[in-house]
């Protein structure tokens, strides 16, 4: 569909294209790498160009997203001979539960439904800044407390990659 606009008194036609989101796991396990990328981004330290609460805001989305491609597994018909075995992989997978545990807390005000059993919640933040001559960078660790003690976000983020891509590796 074309549009034609009139601006400084010239008139200018714009295509207009109808994007779709694909319904596809794979397409979400793209984006899903492309969150944690944004993850190893603020763990390994950027430009501080925001306020921080934006970071964190893209820590949950990592978490969000990459326990939701189960839901993408199920509903995608090229997945259709293992789209019931992703819930028990999960369950079964200690850093895809604690992932999924996450999500969930993030999810619901109040949660009370554990998979892993170590109730996690988000801990300390530490930040680094670095000043200089440069533009000014931050890094920032997460810390996940469970009842087993604390981890660090970013592994745990990497071994839920690393998980989903057995499972995956399962589906070809």
């Amino acid at each position: 569909m074309f549009f034609l606009f009139l601006l400084r008194g010239i008139y200018y036609q714009k295509e207009e294209k109808i994007i779709s989101i694909s319904p596809n796991y794979q397409e979400q396990f793209k984006r899903v790498k492309r969150w944690y990328k944004r993850f190893e981004e603020i763990n390994n330290g950027l430009i501080h160009d925001k306020p921080s609460e934006f970071y964190g805001d893209d820590i949950y989305a990592f978490f969000m997203n990459c326990y939701h491609l189960k839901d993408w597994i199920k509903e995608d018909p090229s997945a259709a001979s293992v789209a019931n075995k992703v819930e028990n992989y999960i369950n079964n997978n200690p850093e895809l539960s604690l992932c999924a545990d996450i999500c969930n807390g993030l999810k619901h005000f109040h949660f009370t439904g554990y998979r892993s059993g170590e109730n996690p919640e988000f801990g300390k933040t530490k930040a680094e800044l670095n000043f200089g001559s440069g533009p000014t960078t931050i890094a920032l660790k997460y810390e996940i407390k469970t009842k087993s003690g604390s981890i660090d976000a970013f592994d745990l983020a990497t071994k839920c990659i690393k998980a989903w891509e057995v499972f995956i590796k399962s589906i070809i």
